[in-house]
């Protein structure tokens, strides 16, 4: 190998460099809240540099700590896995023509949504022709545990990160709603692939949501939402079966873009 490090594949004196951002990809579905015991054994650096690798990635706002030792990513990675899908076909150039006919079809509110951290964030939405007023605009992050898209989504975790995260948000649950958040509760969400709402997030507002999977894995969720005057069992029935479809036929055209 010469000098410059040519032939080896490695960029020569970029060890740590090397090492810091595959700290950062040790954070894994699998493995969401490592600790620096964890960390150091997977990069393969003793705990006190990972100490120092840790330090350096909460300066930039990329981890946090959550108490017990244990670090995870923050919703700021969210804008990587925007730059991701810029450079691809993305989920809403692909889903777009799908949200624009269930509107047509339903003529209620659609929208998508992904997870980022503890939050599901809208990435687009197509408006109904009746006004109606829902809190989840584009852009805007909800709570996992709020409304059906957002639980459809939280069901869709890790059981270990899923268990974590109810426990740390349970107090700001309504009592009687607690019992959506069970483990059995969210295993059947995740069995079935959807769910429904009953104003969770908005008064007066039902709403139902579908996983969008891509080989097996959750990428999204496709829901719609409107007044419950409007819709009736029969309808809800119809909407539900709409929305399922609709989810399915977006993941089938993701896995061949």
């Amino acid at each position: 190998m010469n000098a410059t490090g040519a032939g080896s594949g490695k960029t020569p004196g970029a060890s740590s460099a090397r090492k810091l951002i595959a700290t950062l990809l040790s954070f894994t579905a699998d493995r969401p809240t490592p600790s620096i015991a964890d960390l150091a054994a997977a990069v393969g650096v003793p705990g006190s540099t990972m100490y120092r690798y840790v330090a350096l990635l909460r300066e930039t706002g990329l981890v946090e700590a959550i108490g017990d030792g244990r670090y995870r990513l923050t919703d700021a990675v969210v804008g990587l896995n925007a730059a991701a899908d810029a450079g691809r076909t993305t989920l809403i150039e692909v889903a777009h023509p799908y949200l624009l006919t269930l509107r047509d079809s339903l003529d209620e509110t659609v929208l998508l949504a992904r997870r980022g951290g503890d939050h599901a964030y809208c990435v687009a939405r197509e408006e109904s022709s009746h006004p109606v007023r829902l809190q989840f605009a584009v852009g805007q992050a909800m709570p996992l545990h709020s409304g059906s898209v957002a639980r459809t989504l939280l069901a869709a975790m890790p059981a270990s990160e899923r268990s974590d995260y109810v426990a740390s948000h349970l107090d700001e649950v309504q009592a009687d709603r607690a019992a959506l958040l069970t483990p059995a509760a969210l295993d059947a969400v995740r069995a079935a692939g959807w769910t429904q709402s009953y104003e969770e997030v908005d008064t007066g507002i039902w709403g139902c949501a579908s996983e969008i999977t891509v080989d097996g894995r959750v990428v999204a969720a496709l829901g719609t939402a409107g007044p419950i005057h409007r819709l009736d069992a029969g309808r809800r029935e119809d909407v539900i079966t709409r929305v399922r479809e609709t989810a399915l036929a977006i993941g089938e055209a993701l896995g061949k873009s």
